[in-house]
């Protein structure tokens, strides 16, 4: 297979010692920034300076403790109730999470809930703040879109940049701590990002969040990535519901045609084939080679619409998968863990 041709940069800034722009959130409280918590009406805006200026009180500022100093990233929140989501490598390995809000205060946060093959995290935050809508909607090519986070370092918080999109439904392997990952239906796009980036929005000009930038191409200027939002609105209602929600195991290991067009190979046929399984997966009989087509009621195309079904459900329900084999279809009743 024919590797995939050019470098990823994950959006992580990791600083030893000293965090570079602390000192400005020693100042007094911002009032003039609304930090009540609502879903802020950026619909409403009557011009895109002050759709942007509220959309910047939903972002903030994160950093995270690590063994060999600090990593700085971005955080959004599309909920009430202090939910922020970031991606998974803002915060993995990490322990203390410093989050810093538009008003120039500081808090805390804790982890609820991490999925490094998504790069999705979710953390509690000790204060509520106001929170964007979403837009799941059809994302056009040439669509403005702007990125908001922390680039760099804290003395930069709450950057916004402008670009559009650029592509849609694009797959990359990205290296993580725990090894290779792939990342699917990534919106490409042209905003500048940097690193501390990560774990913050990209929203269209209504300024409702489609996406959570991630990762950009580090051998070339204007490509960026965002994971589409769905996937964390999913998660958010999860955790809203039950805050002590864990995502439920299949135990599939496989790829889809997605991931392998990454490798220069082609396959016709949508679903997730299986290299490995364990769990759920092998105590139901799946094995090497197996199609999966279906899992309950969602249809399985792709490896991250498998992922996207499993989090619908909750540890220990019960699902019909569905498979082929050999060219015949089979059904067997899978109880997640």
């Amino acid at each position: 297979m024919k590797k995939f041709f050019y470098s990823i940069t994950v959006l992580l800034v990791s600083v030893m010692f000293i965090l570079t722009g602390c000192s400005v959130y020693n100042e007094n409280p911002d009032e003039s920034v609304n930090m009540s918590v609502r879903r802020i009406a950026t619909e409403n805006s009557s011009t895109l300076s002050e759709m942007l200026t509220e959309a910047r009180s939903a972002v903030v500022g994160i950093a995270v403790d690590m063994q060999d100093g600090y990593a700085i990233g971005s955080g959004v929140a599309i909920s009430d109730g202090g939910l922020i989501i970031t991606n998974n490598h803002v915060i993995e390995g990490g322990n203390n999470i410093t989050l810093y809000y538009a008003d120039k205060t500081t808090g805390s946060a804790r982890v609820l809930w991490t999925d490094s093959g998504l790069d999705l995290a979710v953390i509690l935050s000790s204060r509520e703040i106001p929170y964007l809508g979403t837009d799941i909607g059809d994302i056009e090519i040439g669509e403005e879109v702007y990125a908001l986070g922390t680039p760099l370092t804290l003395e930069f918080k709450h950057t916004v940049t402008h670009g559009i999109v650029s592509a849609v439904n694009r797959t990359l392997e990205t290296e993580r701590f725990s090894g290779p990952s792939f990342l699917q239906s990534l919106i490409q796009h042209d905003a500048a990002i940097n690193p501390g980036n990560s774990g913050g929005p990209l929203i269209n000009s209504k300024g409702q969040v489609i996406g959570i930038n991630t990762v950009k191409a580090s051998e070339g200027e204007g490509i960026g990535f965002a994971i589409p939002i769905e996937i964390a609105k999913i998660v958010i209602e999860k955790l809203k519901d039950n805050p002590d929600f864990v995502s439920p195991y299949l135990g599939v290991f496989g790829f889809d045609s997605d991931i392998a067009l990454a490798y220069g190979e082609v396959i016709s046929q949508k679903g997730v084939y299986v290299i490995s399984c364990d769990g759920p997966a092998k105590d139901a009989g799946l094995s090497k080679g197996d199609l999966v087509f279906k899992l309950g009621d969602f249809q399985v195309d792709t490896l991250l619409s498998l992922r996207k079904a499993i989090l619908s459900y909750n540890s220990g329900d019960s699902v019909l998968i569905s498979y082929i084999r050999n060219g015949q279809k089979y059904e067997k009743l899978i109880t997640l863990e």
